[in-house]
């Protein structure tokens, strides 16, 4: 049985810490959104659908919209995604965008203003009628 030769040894260890790392664990990462659809009145209970528009990041996957909280006057979603990119890796040069689609049930009834943030970041006010 051979031995190792320890400069392949070093270089097989860059490799492992270096972005080419194809063993790298997936992480939650924010959404990079861009844009959101909302309609310009609601009723207080009824559905409100939501349209995010983002881009999607390169190595992204399983993108997801949540609630994170919901009052009567404000609904806060959390847009995600799981990344498997390591950090500092160089990426194509392609932009996507995509949507997602959010909808609030209207409980518990809205009131005017209904604000819609998500990621920390207020995208809108809908009129309550």
């Amino acid at each position: 049985m051979k031995a190792i030769r320890p400069r392949y040894a070093l270089l097989a260890a860059a490799l492992l810490l270096s972005g080419c790392n194809l063993l790298s664990l997936p992480r939650t990462v924010p959404l990079a959104v861009v844009g959101m659809a909302l309609p310009a009145t609601v009723a207080p209970s009824a559905p409100l659908v939501v349209t995010l528009r983002y881009s999607v990041g390169c190595g992204d996957s399983e993108e997801a919209v949540a609630l994170a909280s919901r009052t009567a006057t404000r609904l806060v979603l959390s847009a995600t995604a799981r990344n498997r990119q390591s950090p500092g890796t160089a990426c194509p040069a392609i932009y996507i965008e995509r949507a997602l689609e959010y909808t609030d049930s209207g409980t518990p009834a809205r009131t005017d203003p209904f604000e819609v943030v998500v990621n920390g970041k207020a995208w809108g006010s809908v009129v309550v009628r």
